[in-house]
């Protein structure tokens, strides 16, 4: 039987049916062809993620149950030990080589230190480097991100931002002038932690040409683990000499949130010479933050004078500051104030001043208007749920 001659036929005869067909049954063929080809290749996807997950879930099972218990006990450990002392302990496998493992191996490791920072205790940094280099995760990491894909290098850095002990400012120089805008701001944000010589150079610049919310959570992550590692500098010359008003709020913004009160006086200067409304709001919060009591002066002198936007961050700061001069202006103003969301933003003001915006609310109460009486209604039954919620939270 000559199998090719018989294929060759009938692959002519079907051709040849097909041919002679009307469109419809054409068209029809044609769709049926095309499902049963997507059919197989989803089937054979499938089949393949199948595979892979498996593998996975053998690697992660074989991670735990042969290293998880005895990395924590070594990340944990008060008494530094050196590699060969590592090599004892662990039995060294062939899987360690295979560069397939090193994102498994990395991610077992990321929840170890997770799971250790989350009971509390101390992560002894050199034992981490220890593991790190027993599982040759250090130069598998840095080769990624001098070397790889954008989206694999993007990942190396985040993950070695985990691990904590694998970054320099050196091997971050390589990335912070990227023409990918993502990585180039990573790079940079992670520039503050991990260089030791000029950390803060691209503030500047204003960090970078773009500022955004997405950078301010970056930075401000880096600022707070900067801050636990070294004293931070003096954030009032970034405030003077940046471009960017975004880049400017921000860094008025971590002046409060890191409590820099020595920059207080310049931000209540600053205040006076500021032109952008935006700006000018986050001056006002900071100093409530801050707790800047000699800004009262300022703040009620332009309260007046000041849009609407202006005028609830100065009511929302007085609130904080607490003294004799801002309780009398908050009081003064609620008489005299006609607009209702500003009125509802100033009753609640003075609950915070305790008995003596108690005593207050009541003097204003007195006046027979039933707006007023409402807000106050208001104000006192909702510091009244608070008070009954509190033992309760406790």
């Amino acid at each position: 039987m000559n199998l090719p001659f018989h294929l060759k036929y009938y692959f002519y005869y079907l051709l040849a049916e097909y041919e002679g067909a009307p469109a419809v049954i054409k068209i029809t063929v044609l769709l049926a062809i095309f499902l049963v080809v997507v059919f197989i290749l989803s089937i054979s996807h499938i089949i393949v993620l199948n595979l892979r997950f498996k593998r996975q879930k053998r690697v992660q099972d074989q991670f735990t149950s042969t290293y998880r218990e005895k990395v924590y006990k070594i990340l944990c450990s008060s008494e530094p030990l050196e590699e060969i002392s590592m090599a004892k302990i662990f039995s060294k496998s062939s899987d360690l080589y295979s560069k397939k493992n090193k994102k498994l191996y990395t991610e077992g490791l990321i929840e170890i230190i997770t799971a250790i920072k989350k009971s509390g205790k101390t992560i002894q940094r050199h034992n981490l480097t220890v593991v790190l280099n027993y599982f040759q995760l250090p130069s598998y990491w840095q080769s990624v991100l001098l070397k790889g894909q954008l989206t694999k290098r993007t990942q190396a850095l985040r993950k070695m931002d985990q691990l904590q002990q694998m970054l320099s400012g050196s091997l971050l120089l390589h990335s912070v002038y990227h023409r990918n805008k993502d990585l180039r701001k990573q790079s940079r944000a992670a520039f503050i932690e991990y260089d030791n010589n000029d950390p803060y150079k691209f503030f500047e610049e204003s960090f970078d040409t773009e500022f955004n919310a997405l950078d301010e959570i970056r930075l401000h992550h880096y600022l707070k683990r900067k801050a636990t590692l070294s004293k931070l500098p003096d954030f009032s010359r970034w405030v003077e000499n940046a471009k960017n008003t975004d880049f400017k709020r921000f860094i008025i913004k971590e002046i409060g949130l890191l409590r820099q009160y020595h920059c207080a006086n310049l931000l209540t200067t600053l205040l006076h010479e500021e032109k952008d409304l935006y700006v000018q709001k986050q001056i006002i919060e900071t100093l409530g933050i801050l707790d800047c009591k000699e800004a009262d002066s300022t703040l009620i002198a332009m309260y007046s004078s000041s849009l609407t936007l202006l005028q609830k961050a100065i009511i929302t700061t007085l609130a904080k500051l607490k003294t004799e001069k801002t309780l009398t202006f908050l009081g003064d103003t609620y008489q005299r104030s006609y607009d209702s969301s500003i009125k509802i933003q100033l009753a609640y003001a003075l609950s915070n001043y305790g008995i003596a915006g108690q005593l207050k609310m009541e003097s204003l109460s007195q006046f027979d208007n039933s707006f007023d009486s409402k807000v106050l209604a208001q104000v006192k039954f909702t510091n009244n749920q608070k008070k009954r919620q509190t033992p309760a939270t406790i």
